[in-house]
């Protein structure tokens, strides 16, 4: 895995630097330090970054801005800044997670395990509630629902819960459990129940906690065959 760490204190990314190659070990392939935004921008566009580790005071230059500019490149992100109050504007860029400055070295070990479990049952996303930023952990969502530019996340529970992105863009904060059965539907496989044929010939799918999801002509063939494997 690359790793971009976009810091523009010496001292400090330097400590990052050190955690990162403490944190991945040998899954480390290459590591790279910037200090400003048109340096990491160069970087991102010459070569795949798999995790940025970003500040947002760069010599007076916002790095909310990189991540404007490179929406498209499929990094994930967090955040390491002393600016505490901004972190619900990370939440609008689907970041992993917001380490406050200064931070100890638990804390960020943390943040860089959301990274590394992403793809387990321990990860977890962040979403909006009550003004705040909380998170929720992965194995308590039943479906994700497209709204508009937005994402509706209905969790096991039935409590439901907005993301501010689109569904597109959320499926690859996902694990690969996480099945886009329908254009505006996600839905967590572990929670399968039954695939069946709804009303008019149309495919539907009951999960644990909820009935009826939407399921297109297209994927049902696959939907079908891993409830039968």
């Amino acid at each position: 895995m690359n790793v971009l760490i976009l810091e523009d204190e010496p001292l400090i990314a330097q400590g990052l630097e050190r955690e990162v190659r403490a944190h991945f070990g040998a899954r480390l392939t290459a590591l790279v330090l910037h200090d400003n935004v048109p340096q990491a921008l160069a970087a991102l566009a010459q070569e795949q970054v798999d995790l940025l580790l970003l500040d947002l005071n760069l010599h007076g230059a916002d790095g909310y801005d990189l991540l404007r500019l490179a929406q498209t490149a499929p990094f994930q992100t967090i955040i390491v800044s002393a600016h505490a109050e901004r972190s619900i504007t990370a939440f609008e860029f689907g970041v992993l997670d917001f380490v406050a400055k200064p931070f100890s070295r638990e804390r960020l070990h943390k943040a860089l395990q959301r990274y590394t479990g992403r793809h387990t049952e321990a990860a977890s996303l962040a979403v909006k509630k009550r003004g705040a930023l909380e998170w929720i952990a992965m194995a308590d969502i039943d479906h994700v629902q497209a709204d508009g530019h937005y994402s509706n996340i209905v969790l096991r529970s039935g409590e439901q819960c907005f993301h501010d992105l689109a569904i597109d863009k959320l499926m690859a904060l996902l694990p690969p459990h996480f099945l886009r059965v329908h254009r505006s539907y996600i839905v967590n496989s572990l929670g399968f129940k039954r695939l069946r044929i709804a009303a008019g010939g149309k495919y539907a799918l009951d999960t644990q906690t909820s009935t009826g999801i939407p399921v297109s002509r297209s994927s049902y063939p696959a939907l079908k065959q891993r409830l039968l494997g």
